[in-house]
């Protein structure tokens, strides 16, 4: 049997472990400081490739992916935008105690009082009494960029695993909503769900152990109420990873602000999101700003939009596979028109078209059914349009010719309708579905050039040919 050890024996072990945990300590200071300039560029730079190849697959994504994507893309773009910022502050507060620590071991005795000109007795005697000395703003800077780096890696855990459980939330609410022609209301019902579960499950166990458990002694020792106690620390338990986030979050609660801290935890999750939601709109729409009331989004939408025009797209136009082609300026006998094939625009009102129409040969040809062409007031026929592959713009869909002759020299207009039969009962198949049908507007300046004169002397010059003969 071991005698247990004596007060001197326990005080040096004391001593010995401090220590070691102080010269561990001054490692993980130059650590704290290589992880911080080293993360801030990848922070910064991660939501704009994310964003990036998102968009360069949107229209190959299925309802579920696209739900969970959108949720999982603007949480990790303002997680990024955040910790970046956390991260830059936690290099300049390192920075200013490197700078503290420099100043002690040069000058050790710190303020010289009596060789400082410029500063009368008065402000002098209360400076002495205010302004801390170089020992206590080292420990402050060093207790301040610790703490906020904790901070940093507990919101990261927390965030990411909340981010996790929304993706797959919603991705598959997407999928199921989707069965049900419900797919945005499945979606925001999820959402809500989530939420309430998230916030609601801590503020319960708050109410109940905190308030009612503390107020009442004897709810306490009731079995029943330790029963439910038990659960809702159970269900939590799986909403998030209690064992990493809350050592982190009690040790800098209860040695910092106890009632502050869990207020700037929860503005700290809701900036993430507003931050998020709104890179992800500056990203996608063409602006945020609300002075081009005279010339909004819907006095447009039957005007020119680079979206339409190939030569002109840029990487907000990627989320729309609307109607296309090559170019505003046109001065030959024909434009070529893609018409893109999206799957979670198309799908569900390909199946009912094609149900509908048994008579259509293959399943290419019911895309045709999708679309209505017209210049100006003709209608043009979609027989001859054929299946196509656009690598360059990642897309699928129909192409073909559209004849330009007749036309007067200038502004022409190709309306492109999509569902044009509308929808069975005036009903659309899905609630994600704002519009029974939808026009797309595409003007094009035409100028008839050395090609379309040629085409038209070559009929003449074979009726004079045949008047001759």
């Amino acid at each position: 049997m071991t005698e247990p050890d004596s007060p001197e024996q326990q005080a040096a072990a004391d001593s010995s472990q401090r220590r070691s945990l102080q010269a561990l300590r001054d490692r993980t200071d130059e650590l704290e400081l290589i992880i911080s300039s080293l993360t801030i560029f990848a922070l910064f730079s991660l939501p704009g490739w994310l964003f990036e190849n998102f968009a360069n697959s949107y229209t190959h994504l299925s309802v579920a992916l696209i739900a969970g994507s959108n949720m999982g893309i603007a949480i990790i773009t303002g997680l990024c935008y955040v910790l970046g910022s956390c991260f830059v502050l936690h290099l300049l507060v390192r920075a200013y105690w490197v700078g503290l620590i420099g100043l002690r071991t040069v000058f050790p005795q710190g303020i010289n009082w009596s060789r400082t000109p410029g500063i009368g007795p008065l402000t002098r005697e209360r400076y002495r009494r205010s302004l801390p000395d170089l020992e206590q703003s080292i420990d402050r800077s060093d207790r301040m960029a610790s703490s906020l780096f904790a901070v940093i890696s507990l919101i990261t855990l927390a965030v990411l695993w909340i981010a996790v459980l929304l993706v797959l939330v919603l991705g598959t609410a997407g999928q199921i909503g989707a069965r049900f022609g419900m797919t945005n209301r499945f979606i925001f019902n999820a959402a809500i769900t989530l939420v309430v579960i998230v916030t609601g499950l801590p503020a319960m166990i708050w109410l109940l152990d905190a308030v009612l458990g503390a107020r009442w002694p004897g709810l306490q020792r009731r079995t029943s109420f330790q029963f439910i106690i038990r659960q809702l620390h159970r269900c939590a338990g799986w909403i998030y990873p209690q064992r990493l986030i809350l050592p982190v979050q009690l040790t800098l609660q209860s040695n910092t602000r106890p009632r502050m801290f869990p207020v700037l935890l929860f503005l700290g999750a809701v900036a993430i999101v507003v931050i998020g939601n709104f890179r992800i709109a500056g990203w996608t729409s063409f602006t945020l700003s609300g002075e081009f009331r005279y010339l909004g989004d819907e006095a447009l939408r039957q005007h020119f939009r680079s979206a339409h025009y190939e030569n002109l797209r840029t990487d907000k136009d990627k989320f729309s596979a609307w109607p296309m082609i090559p170019a505003f300026e046109q001065s030959g006998t024909m434009v070529p028109l893609f018409l893109p094939y999206q799957p979670l625009r198309d799908n569900l009102l390909l199946e009912q078209l094609c149900a509908q129409a048994p008579n259509v040969p293959g399943s290419a040809d019911c895309l045709k059914l999708l679309w209505r062409v017209r210049l100006n007031d003709r209608v043009i026929e979609l027989n001859s349009f054929r299946p196509a592959e656009r690598g360059d713009l990642r897309l699928r869909g129909l192409i073909g010719l559209v004849p330009l002759s007749g036309l007067a020299p200038g502004m022409q207009e190709l309306v492109v309708t999509w569902n044009p039969a509308g929808f069975a009962e005036n009903q659309p198949v899905d609630d994600r579905y704002q519009n029974l049908n939808s026009d797309f507007h595409i003007p094009f300046a035409f100028s008839p050039g050395y090609e379309m004169a040629l085409a038209e002397e070559v009929p003449v010059a074979s009726q004079a040919a045949s008047q001759a003969d």
